[in-house]
C-alpha cells in the first residue's frame, strides 16, 4: 500500500478526533446512597434469583432433620398440679399479730416452696421410696459392654503416668451412689411452672417410660407434702420443749423479783406507797401555796409600814390618805358615822339656830365621831407595825415547814423510784410468764393436729403420646430455618457480589453513561444466539437497534466514523456487539467491520469465514490488497475485514504509522468503521485503537466481571483523554433484576410476523 503523496506524515495522535460531542463520564443517572438505607427490592431480587437453591437447601435440611428425629427415642411428659396454702402462723408470735406475720413476704415464701420442689433432698426421698435405682431404665442393656469394640480416647495418646489403684466400694456405698444418680435423673427431668397470680404450680417430668414419668410426679408431690408435715411437726415439738424450758426460767425470775419487792417494802416500812406518794405531794403543794400567800401578806405589810413611818407627825387627814388606813373596816364604819352626823348637822342647820337643843345634840354627835375617827386612826397606824411582825413570823414559819417537807419528799422519791423499778420488773416477768404459759398451753393442745400446707389437685396420668420429638413441628421448624438460612446466604452473596447486574448499576458503580443494555437470550439450536440479520424482530435485534439509536443521537453534530468496541476481559460479547452494531448501522450507511483483536480473533468465526484468509494484518503489512482483505457479506449488508494471521507483535503493528495510514484510507471509503478490539485488562491494544478512533464503546457482561476491574478499564481510557461513548450492559437477566425491567421485556419478545 502506497502513501498518498499529498498526505503529510502525521503521528497517530494528531488524527481527527470527534470527542466534543461525546457524553461525559458520569453523565448517567446518579443515585445518592444512604448508609442507613436498605434496598428491599435488591434483597427480594437476590432471594428470587436463588429461590430454587434456597428451596433445595430448605428441603435438604428438612430431610436431614426428619431422619435425625426418626432415630430419637420418644420422650413422654407427665404433669400434675399442686396448690400451696399460705404460710402457717409462728407459734412464738402472739395471736393478735398473726395476720401481719402471715402476710409478710408471702411471695418469697411461695418461691421457696417451688425451689424445695426442685431440691435434691426431695428427689432422693422419691428415689428411695420408689427404689428407682433398681428400675430397668438404670440397668445396662443386654449385651452392652460384653463385646469388645474399638474405642479411641485422647488420653491414650498421652504418656502413661502412675495412678492410684481404684477405691473398692462396699455394696452400701455403691447403692448410695446409684440412689444419687437416680436423684440427679429426677432433678434433670423435672420442671416446676407456677401459675401467675395463684398458689397453683404444675409439676412435669420427662422420661422415656410414660408410666414411670407419672409415678415420679405423683410420688414427688406426695413426698413434698409429707416432708413439710414432718418438718412442721418436729418444729412444733422443738418449740414446745424450748418454751417449756423458758417458762421455767420465767417462773424463777418472777419469784425472785416479787421477793425482792417485798423485802424492799419491809426494809423501808412502806404499807401504802401509792397513798403516801399522793399525800406527800399534796401537802407540799398546799405549803407552797400558803408560803406564797404569807410572802405576799408580809410584802404588803412591809409596804404599809414603810409608808406610815415616812409620815411621822402627820395629821389624821394625812394619815387617812394611806390606802391601808382608809380601807380598814373600823375606819370605814366610823367614816360612815361621821358622814351621817355631818348630814344631820347640815339638815338641822337649815331649820334651827346654833343654840337649839337639837342642833347642839347633832354637833355633839359630830364631835364624838371625829374624836372616835382620830383615836381609831391612831390605833390603826400603831397596829401596822405589829401586823408586819406577825406576817414576817408567819412567812418564816411556813418557809421552815416547806423546807423540812421538801427534804422528806426527796428522800421519799428516792425510795419510790427504787420501789417502782422493782415493781416494773415484777410486772414484766409476770406478763412474759402469762404469755408463754398461754402459748405453750395452746401449742400443747393443738400440736397433734397439723394440717398439710399443700395438696395434690390433679394426679399425673401416664401420657398416651410422646412429648418429643415432635416430628411435625421439627419438620416445619427445620424448613423455616433452612429457608431463612438460604435467604441469608443469598443476601450475603448478593452483598458480596460486586458485579454489574442491572442497567442502574452502570451509573451507581461505574459512574459512566449507559449507552444501552442487551438482555440475556436463550441460544438457538446451533448453540449461539440469533444475530440481527437472522432474527430482525427478536430481543437481541431490538437491543442492538436501541444502541444504534443512542449512538446516532449522541453524534448528531459530529458523527463518529471510527468506533472501537472493547471490554475488560474476553468473553463479554464485544465481538458479537461490534458485528451486530455494524450490521445495524449498515442498514443506513456503508459500514466496515474490522477485526482489531490481533491476539484472539473471533470475528472470522462469527461471520463463517476462514480465519487464515487475508485481513487486517495483511493490509497493514502490505502483503495483500484492500480488495483481497475485505469481504462483502451479502446477508448482513456490510463489509468485513477479519484479523488475518496473528502477527508476532500485535501492539507494535497497531501503534505503527502504517496502521494509522491504513485506517485513514478506510475512512475515505466508508461512512462508519466498527473495530473489534482486544480486551482492556490483559493488553493495551484497545488504548492504541482508542487513540485513533472517534469514540469507544465499553462492553460489560452482566453478573460476570467485578465492577472494580471494569472501573480500572474505564479509568484507563479516561486517563488518556479517549472519547468514551458509553457502556453497553450485555446479557443482563431481565427477570432477575426486577419487575421494572421485566415489564418492558414484552417489547423485545414480539415475534416476527409469518
Amino acid at each position: 500500500m502506497n502513501q498518498p503523496p499529498d498526505m503529510p506524515a502525521t503521528p497517530a495522535s494528531n488524527l481527527p478526533r470527534h470527542a466534543a460531542a461525546m457524553p461525559q463520564p458520569g453523565a448517567g443517572p446518579q443515585h445518592p446512597q444512604d448508609d442507613d438505607f436498605i434496598d428491599l427490592s435488591r434483597l427480594i431480587n437476590a432471594v428470587l434469583q436463588h429461590k430454587w437453591a434456597i428451596l433445595a437447601l430448605a428441603f435438604a435440611i428438612t430431610l436431614i432433620t426428619g431422619l435425625w428425629v426418626n432415630t430419637q427415642e420418644p420422650t413422654y411428659r407427665a404433669s400434675a398440679s399442686v396448690v400451696i396454702e399460705a404460710k402457717q402462723g409462728n407459734p412464738l408470735v402472739p395471736q393478735d399479730q398473726q395476720y401481719a406475720y402471715s402476710t409478710y413476704r408471702e411471695y418469697d415464701y411461695f418461691q421457696t416452696q417451688f425451689e424445695i420442689l426442685k431440691s435434691r433432698s426431695l428427689a432422693e426421698r422419691v428415689a428411695r421410696k420408689l427404689q428407682l435405682h433398681k428400675h430397668a431404665i438404670f440397668q445396662p442393656k443386654d449385651g452392652e459392654g460384653d463385646e469388645p469394640g474399638f474405642s479411641f480416647s485422647l488420653k491414650s495418646l498421652l504418656p502413661a503416668r502412675e495412678q492410684e489403684p481404684p477405691v473398692q466400694l462396699t455394696p452400701e456405698q455403691k447403692e448410695e451412689l446409684e440412689i444419687q444418680a437416680a436423684a440427679a435423673y429426677i432433678t434433670g427431668g423435672l420442671s416446676v411452672q407456677p401459675v401467675e397470680y395463684s398458689h397453683v404450680a404444675y409439676l412435669s417430668f420427662d422420661s422415656t417410660d410414660a408410666r414411670l414419668a407419672a409415678t415420679i410426679v405423683n410420688t414427688l408431690a406426695e413426698e413434698f407434702i409429707a416432708q413439710d408435715l414432718e418438718t412442721r411437726t418436729s418444729g412444733s415439738i422443738q418449740a414446745t420443749d424450748w418454751m417449756t424450758t423458758r417458762l421455767q426460767e420465767l417462773t424463777s425470775d418472777l419469784r425472785e423479783s416479787e421477793q425482792a419487792l417485798q423485802d424492799f417494802r419491809e426494809q423501808e416500812g412502806l404499807v401504802d406507797v401509792d397513798g403516801e406518794t399522793s399525800l406527800g405531794g399534796s401537802e407540799l403543794y398546799v405549803l407552797s401555796q400558803r408560803l406564797d400567800e404569807a410572802r405576799r401578806a408580809r410584802i404588803e405589810a412591809q409596804t404599809i409600814m414603810e409608808n406610815v413611818q415616812n409620815m411621822r407627825g402627820a395629821s389624821v387627814d394625812e394619815l387617812m390618805t394611806i390606802p391601808a388606813v382608809l380601807q380598814h373596816d373600823v375606819i370605814r364604819d366610823i367614816k360612815r358615822e361621821q358622814a351621817s352626823a355631818e348630814r344631820t348637822v347640815a339638815e338641822l342647820g337649815k331649820r334651827y339656830g346654833p343654840k337649839h337643843p337639837k342642833m347642839i345634840a347633832a354637833q355633839s354627835d359630830l364631835a364624838a365621831a371625829n374624836d372616835s375617827l382620830e383615836r381609831e386612826v391612831r390605833k390603826v397606824v400603831s397596829g401596822i407595825s405589829r401586823e408586819y411582825e406577825v406576817a414576817l413570823r408567819n412567812e418564816q414559819q411556813l418557809q421552815e415547814n416547806w423546807e423540812a417537807r421538801k427534804s422528806e419528799m426527796q428522800n421519799f422519791n428516792r425510795v419510790e423510784f427504787q420501789l417502782r423499778e422493782l415493781q416494773r420488773e415484777v410486772n414484766t416477768n409476770r406478763e412474759l410468764y402469762d404469755a408463754f404459759f398461754s402459748r405453750i398451753r395452746a401449742l400443747t393442745e393443738t400440736g397433734g393436729f397439723e394440717s398439710p400446707h399443700a395438696r395434690l389437685v390433679d394426679r399425673a396420668l401416664p401420657p398416651e403420646r410422646p412429648y418429643k420429638p415432635n416430628m411435625k413441628m421439627s419438620l416445619v421448624l427445620a424448613f423455616v430455618l433452612g429457608t431463612m438460612l438460604g435467604c441469608g446466604v443469598a443476601i450475603l452473596l448478593d452483598m458480596l457480589d460486586n458485579t454489574i447486574k442491572k442497567p442502574e448499576d452502570v451509573g451507581e458503580k461505574l459512574h459512566a453513561p449507559l449507552l444501552g443494555a442487551i438482555p440475556r437470550e436463550k441460544p438457538a439450536a446451533h448453540g449461539y444466539i440469533q444475530h440481527i440479520w437472522e432474527k430482525p424482530r427478536g430481543v437481541f435485534a431490538e437491543s442492538i437497534r436501541s444502541i444504534r439509536t443512542s449512538l446516532l443521537l449522541n453524534q448528531l453534530d459530529n458523527p463518529a466514523r471510527v468506533i472501537v468496541v472493547t471490554s475488560t476481559v474476553p468473553g463479554e460479547g464485544k465481538s458479537t456487539l461490534a458485528l451486530n452494531l455494524g450490521v445495524a448501522l449498515g442498514q443506513m450507511e456503508q459500514v466496515l467491520v474490522v477485526g482489531g483483536d490481533l491476539r484472539q480473533p473471533g470475528l472470522a468465526s462469527k461471520c463463517g469465514l476462514d480465519p487464515k484468509r487475508p485481513g487486517l494484518s495483511h493490509f497493514v503489512s502490505e502483503t495483500a490488497s484492500l480488495e483481497e482483505c475485505i469481504v462483502h457479506m451479502e446477508d448482513m449488508g456490510v463489509d468485513v475485514m477479519t484479523s488475518g494471521l496473528i502477527p508476532p507483535n500485535p501492539l507494535e503493528m497497531l501503534s505503527s504509522r502504517k496502521f494509522a495510514y491504513a485506517l485513514e484510507e478506510l475512512r475515505q471509503r466508508y461512512d462508519r468503521i466498527v473495530i473489534d478490539s482486544a480486551p482492556m485488562q490483559p493488553v493495551s491494544d484497545a488504548l492504541v485503537l482508542a487513540a485513533l478512533s472517534d469514540i469507544v464503546i465499553y462492553v460489560v457482561k452482566a453478573d460476570a466481571t467485578p465492577a472494580t476491574q471494569v472501573q480500572k478499564g474505564i479509568d484507563a481510557i479516561l486517563a488518556n483523554n479517549e472519547p468514551l461513548a458509553g457502556v453497553v450492559l450485555n446479557q443482563f437477566d431481565i427477570k432477575a433484576v426486577g419487575k421494572a425491567h421485566y415489564q418492558y421485556s414484552h417489547y423485545y419478545t414480539a415475534e416476527e410476523p409469518s
